[in-house]
């Protein structure tokens, strides 16, 4: 070979060993989640949070689904067989992608079948979510720092001990999944239709995923693609332009939940369902009550925050840099560990004007949310410190936005904010869970820490000596054992290693808990006597589920249930009659055809809100439609005609244009 080709395969010798590289962090990134999911991998989810819930209603959504209707909205089966509409606000991603596991995973038609699709989605999402946060970070640091950071964030005590282990809502999970990747797109941004759309499907994603996560993250999107314009040498006014036409991409391809979400979200009182014991925006701030501090494992995880937040706030006084964000920081860990005092919390929560939480269950939430919350922020500005005055993460102004931002979060997640919170009740009803601010929270500190272990990185390889990133891994280390002990995230991993699954779907007695939002206040007492919802009441003579009977007139009639949406009645009366039908009231539900149409109007039983029907004098036939109307249809269309657009023009612009594949690789 010529002296001048010799160089050639040193070249793809090096290309490929980085891309061998690129799959070796990525496999490692799923080897860690299948590691922390193993337990939800072998027998499914835990028995905590909400995962009786989601068990239920994947069982209510993949019967339906794999019965040919593929967005079910009202769900059948649903409160002993009564039915529910949840379905039109509910998010509808995490159970599509679910039952479209049932061909692959092949479970035995258990009652806990369910349960352990639902463990094998957690560990995707748990993958997803790390390969993602590895796509956002590797764009402005080196693999390795990107990878180690990528795997921090699916071990942050919010995502995994409280997220996976302890609450278990499933949408705001997949949200953590797709929120790197709107971060990614976003650092790619550009006027142009491949990266306008790029960052719209990841918008759609959230959207799907859980509506109110995506709205609490859209300010910190949007401000991290304003920042970050430069480096695509954009201007501002086009930044705003891509930014707000990515926006209408995600919403038009989501349409198909987002038409019917705002145009029968009135239909839903959600005050009833924030005004039960545990569920008020007060209970769920991070505090400490004086009761609470008999509990040992409370006392240890408020000691570890306590200790940590000292070496954090010792740290950042001696770091250098900019005296603005220090200073944040240093106020916003002097008003966390404020909060540490019994009492306090309360206090501030009297003096504000907001309902006072009511404690039923024990559970020691305001406090563990305080230590982990702490011991979270404690992480980033222990990182924060570690970074050299010459790196990105002082001299770039986007970045400046990960502490700001971590500092707002955590406030926002404390007592100091229960007098904004009630003087914009609109944005608390949003919001619902202030704890929710933890996502920025934790994506705000992992992206501080790939920042400072890159430049750790940096300074051992070009300077030598002692690993300067090694008290940075042993905080990291200390935070995510001390956010696993907080929420004994432990001792469930290993319940659930050793015994079979204690989740599964039982219609009989599963009862959808948001009842509440769709029942009228007047049907709700009797509803919930229904379904067996009041404990230690006597069931009603009423009609079974999906039967009916005359209330008024004499004869006879009959309900064959032809799809979960449609309802035939058959009857036979001999003068004026009305008939009730064992389904949960809703205004959707619509007379579509009958003898006589003079009077068929559908209305709901006075004692316990179920569908009543006026009949006609005769022998007729009539039928039950459960009709979301044109914003169905038309959400349908939109989100069909915006798929086929998106991805149309995608590949027709790469191909016309002849664009280098790896510019727009996230």
């Amino acid at each position: 070979m010529r002296a001048n080709e010799a160089p050639m395969p040193t070249i793809l010798d090096s290309s490929e060993q980085r891309h061998a590289g690129a799959i070796a962090q990525n496999l490692l990134i799923v080897s860690v989640a299948a590691i922390l999911c193993l337990p939800y991998l072998i027998h499914g989810l835990a028995p905590t949070g909400d995962s009786i819930l989601h068990t239920t209603y994947q069982y209510q959504f993949s019967r339906q689904f794999w019965s040919g209707d593929f967005y079910p909205r009202w769900m059948m089966s649903a409160n002993k067989g009564y039915g529910s509409p949840i379905f039109l606000i509910q998010y509808p991603l995490p159970y599509w992608i679910t039952a479209l596991l049932r061909p692959l995973t092949r479970f035995a038609p258990t009652p806990s079948r369910e349960a352990r699709e639902l463990g094998v989605y957690c560990f995707l999402i748990l993958a997803a979510a790390g390969l993602n946060a590895r796509l956002w970070l590797q764009k402005s640091h080196a693999p390795l720092a990107a990878t180690t950071a990528a795997m921090l964030y699916i071990s942050l005590p919010y995502f995994l001990a409280y997220g996976i282990y302890s609450d278990l809502a499933i949408g705001q999970l997949t949200a953590f999944a797709w929120m790197p990747l709107a971060l990614a797109a976003s650092d790619s941004l550009r006027l142009r239709f491949t990266a306008v759309s790029a960052l719209g499907l990841a918008w759609a994603l959230l959207v799907l995923s859980n509506f109110l996560t995506a709205l609490i993250f859209a300010p910190f999107m949007v401000a991290y693609a304003i920042t970050r314009r430069e480096s695509n040498h954009m201007s501002l006014a086009k930044c705003v332009v891509s930014i707000l036409v990515s926006l209408a991409i995600g919403t038009c391809v989501a349409a198909v939940y987002v038409f019917p979400f705002f145009a029968n979200l009135k239909l839903f009182n959600i005050n009833a369902l924030l005004s039960l014991p545990g569920y008020e925006l007060s209970y769920n701030l991070a505090f400490v009550r004086l009761a609470s501090l008999h509990k040992l494992l409370v006392v240890m995880a408020l000691c570890c925050a306590f200790i940590l937040t000292g070496i954090a706030a010792r740290s950042i006084r001696r770091g250098g840099g900019s005296a603005v964000p220090r200073l944040c920081m240093l106020l916003t860990l002097g008003l966390g560990v404020l909060m540490i005092t019994p009492g306090l919390g309360s206090k501030l929560i009297g003096l504000s004007g907001l309902t006072p939480p009511v404690f039923k269950v024990v559970d020691y939430l305001p406090e563990r949310m305080l230590a982990m919350a702490l011991m979270t922020f404690a992480l980033g500005v222990f990182a924060y410190s570690k970074v050299s005055e010459d790196s990105a993460l002082r001299q770039d102004f986007t970045q400046f936005l990960l502490p700001v931002t971590a500092c707002v979060a955590l406030i926002l997640m404390l007592p100091w904010s229960a007098f904004l919170w009630h003087s914009i009740p609109l944005v608390a009803t949003a919001v619902q869970f202030p704890h929710r601010l933890c996502i920025l929270l934790t994506l705000a500190v992992t992206g501080i820490f790939a920042a400072a272990l890159d430049d750790c990185l940096h300074r051992q390889a070009t300077r030598g000596g002692n690993p300067p990133a090694m008290p940075l891994m042993l905080m990291v280390v200390t935070v995510i054992l001390g956010g696993v002990l907080t929420w004994r995230a432990d001792w469930t991993w290993r319940q659930v290693l050793r015994n079979s699954s204690l989740v599964h779907a039982d219609e009989l007695h599963d009862v959808d808990h948001t009842y509440r939002t769709y029942v009228s206040q007047d049907h709700l007492a009797g509803f919930a006597n229904l379904i067996g919802a009041v404990p230690n009441q006597v069931q009603p003579e009423e009609v079974a589920a999906g039967q009916a009977r005359l209330v008024q007139g004499q004869g006879i009639v009959n309900v064959v249930r032809e799809s979960p949406r449609n309802l035939r009645v058959s009857y036979s009366v001999s003068g004026q009659g009305q008939a009730r039908i064992g389904l949960a009231y809703s205004p959707l539900w619509k007379i579509e055809r009958t003898g006589d149409t003079s009077n068929s109007a559908i209305v709901s039983s006075s004692a316990d809100g179920l569908v009543e029907v006026p009949l006609a004098p005769g022998r007729h036939d009539l039928e039950l439609v459960f009709d979301v109307g044109w914003p169905e249809r038309y959400g349908f269309i939109v989100t069909v005609v915006s798929i086929g657009c998106v991805f149309g023009g995608m590949i027709i612009q790469l191909t016309n244009s002849k664009l280098d594949f790896k510019s727009f690789r996230f």
